[in-house]
């Protein structure tokens, strides 16, 4: 888990010679009063998220929860996109049972709550961060944060791995 503690001045993602994944999933409430249809669906993403912390070793490096209005997101952070595959078709963890239950509610009509994802697949040169007065965040909770320059640094110049 990262630290709450503030870090001072100019901070980065170390993402040298290395690979991640960046795994956005989330659902939305689409119908608030039909609370037994989407409790499920809501309650499966904690149990996940508890699941993958007490084993590191299936890839997950770092997420972080978000909520705006009807939809929750888990902004995820993985160590590589085959354990990110391998931990979605496990039929020893979580995600396997409740990704079919909502598949077999989404059958029968229930519209009552949606799922989204995305992954995109990052690395040195393809992705850039800054954090400035800030507890570990995002990539940089992921992977290594590291100062950057006070003169001289821009985020063009992190986008191509010349920070």
């Amino acid at each position: 888990m990262a630290s709450t503690t503030v870090q001072p001045g100019r901070r980065t993602a170390d993402l040298e010679g290395q690979d991640l994944v960046v795994f956005v999933i989330g659902m939305r409430i689409n119908r608030l009063r039909d609370v037994r249809a989407w409790m499920p669906v809501f309650g499966a993403m904690p149990r996940m998220l508890r699941e993958l912390g007490r084993q590191p070793e299936r890839g997950l490096l770092h997420a972080r929860t978000y909520w705006s209005g009807r939809t929750f997101m888990v902004l995820q952070y993985w160590r590589t996109w085959e354990q990110l595959q391998a931990y979605a078709a496990a039929s020893d963890a979580e995600h396997l049972p409740a990704w079919r239950a909502f598949n077999r509610a989404a059958r029968r009509g229930s519209t009552a709550a949606g799922i989204f994802h995305e992954s995109y697949l990052v690395g040195p040169g393809t992705a850039e961060s800054v954090y400035v007065a800030m507890p570990e965040h995002g990539l940089a909770a992921a992977t290594r944060s590291v100062p950057v320059p006070l003169r001289g640094d821009r985020a063009a110049d992190r986008m191509r791995g010349s920070a």
